[in-house]
């Protein structure tokens, strides 16, 4: 089977979960985080990660992660 191939069945099966299912079994901040920039949670473990992770690829960047966390940590605060 072709990279092609598997890249584009990758990101149709990434399709399928539903985001926001995602982030409601994700609670924790970096994890809410990661998927709101692009990433992944999966939520029956609840492992986040965003850009490359062991030969994983998900979107997002460490620039907008930070700028999420502090964004929702400054929120919790108040």
């Amino acid at each position: 089977m072709s990279r092609l191939a598997i890249v584009v069945g990758g990101a149709v099966y990434l399709l399928w979960i539903p985001v926001r299912e995602a982030a409601s079994k994700c609670t924790s901040i970096q994890a809410q985080c990661a998927v709101e920039i692009g990433g992944q949670c999966d939520p029956t473990t609840g492992r986040w990660f965003y850009g490359r992770y062991m030969g994983k690829v998900a979107g997002g960047t460490k620039v907008p992660f930070h700028d999420c966390i502090s964004r929702k940590s400054s929120q919790q605060r108040k």
